[in-house]
């Protein structure tokens, strides 16, 4: 975090064994709301890896959080994670203020072959935006539970 920033963190998709089930696309029940941010990191963290991933993960926008949901152009993975890919960490960075990508954002991953194996994923959305003023040192604008300032 830069100083003269605000941010916002976007708990996507919470940590999970079988997040990714077999021959699956990655549930997703919320979108990311970017309304009113300049920037989106989106932070993929793989872990009990079973099996590879079928496609590389990409992210994928919609006008409404309920609607059709379409492919961010250049908005993916160079490759599908492998099922070796525990612990790795992956993100994707978007300029939210290029005015081609609609207001909601959503991760799509699909998994391998495996028909009875889940590969863990956890998914954080990072929403950024300069900052006017001094931070309100509050979690919940935040999207904290608890905020601890050193």
């Amino acid at each position: 975090m830069q100083h003269g920033e605000q941010v916002k963190l976007v708990n996507h998709v919470y940590p999970t064994a079988v997040t990714v089930a077999a021959v699956t696309a990655l549930t997703v029940a919320n979108a990311i709301d970017t309304a009113g941010y300049t920037h989106l990191r989106v932070l993929l963290q793989i872990g009990d890896a079973a099996v590879a991933l079928s496609a590389a993960p990409k992210l994928q926008d919609c006008a409404t959080s309920g609607g059709t949901y379409a492919d961010i152009t250049s908005a993916a993975l160079s490759a599908a994670p492998a099922a070796t890919a525990d612990g790795y960490l992956y993100a994707i960075d978007i300029d939210l203020t290029r005015g081609d990508v609609a207001r909601y954002i959503k991760m799509l991953a699909t998994k391998g072959t495996d028909a009875t194996t889940g590969t863990g994923a956890s998914v954080i959305g990072i929403l950024s935006r300069p900052s006017s003023g001094a931070h309100s040192g509050l979690a919940s604008p935040a999207g904290l539970q608890e905020l601890v300032s050193v």
